[in-house]
């Protein structure tokens, strides 16, 4: 039997204008390839959308996709105090069982700022895993670079899933030096991708993909759309999914 890859994605507020359409429009594109294919992906959620939106969370969680928690706004945990990142944990579980009436299984940091707090913190709130980590992804440090010592800790971390605290593991994003994410997929040409996620799947027991919401809709202020735009990543999308279908 094949390793199968989890399909992960980020939602927030749109880059650059702050809107929604990520969600309102962009989910529903990324949905039909899902359907298609009968996959079903873990969104992780920032509490604000699943305030703002409900209905849209609901009715995804119904048909079996994990709605998991991506902090209560987009902030950067390693930039809050100890207290700041407990009111943020606490409150958006309130939003949880209010719209959704349910718990979050798993968290992922938003710009995966996780560090030891953190952790210790979801471990307390009785999440079952964090997916924060970057281990082998140099395109974390291009984005980052001034925070470099949370990058290398991460960097260094294991790539495959493993136990970070008693109750809580680590299910980590793939990366082989280059990450198993959206950029890749919409820039490598399909013989290459092919090829890059055999390599993938050679190197880690539970590969994962992430994208965001609003890497499925257009994205004028983006030189990255422009050049390969969101309708190749859907067409890649749909291709990469496919192969795996191939060998089940």
């Amino acid at each position: 039997m094949s390793i199968r890859t989890t399909y992960t994605i980020d939602v927030e507020p749109d880059l650059h204008d702050h809107q929604y359409k990520g969600i309102t429009e962009g989910l529903k594109k990324f949905e039909k390839i899902c359907d298609k294919h009968k996959i079903k992906p873990i969104l992780f959620v920032t509490a604000d959308c699943i305030k703002k939106y409900p209905e849209i969370f609901k009715r995804l969680e119904k048909k079996g996709w994990e709605i998991s928690l991506h902090g209560f706004t987009h902030k950067r945990f390693d930039d809050i105090p100890y207290k700041e990142k407990e009111d943020e944990i606490k409150q958006s579980l309130t939003y949880w069982k209010k719209y959704l009436n349910s718990k979050p299984k798993g968290f992922r940091a938003p710009q995966h700022s996780i560090d030891e707090d953190t952790l210790d913190l979801l471990e307390k709130y009785g999440f079952e895993y964090d997916s924060s980590q970057t281990p082998l992804n140099f395109l974390q440090l291009l984005f980052f670079p001034h925070k470099f010592p949370l990058w290398i800790k991460s960097f260094l971390t294991p790539r495959n899933p493993y136990k970070i605290r008693k109750n809580l593991y680590e299910y980590p994003p793939s990366a082989l030096k280059i990450p198993f994410v959206s950029l890749t997929v919409r820039v490598l040409p399909k013989p290459f991708l092919r090829a890059y996620i055999a390599l993938i799947k050679a190197f880690h027991t539970h590969p994962m993909f992430y994208a965001h919401s609003w890497d499925f809709i257009k994205l004028p202020e983006s030189r990255i759309d422009r050049t390969f735009p969101y309708t190749k990543l859907l067409d890649k999308l749909d291709y990469i999914i496919s192969l795996e279908n191939e060998n089940p």
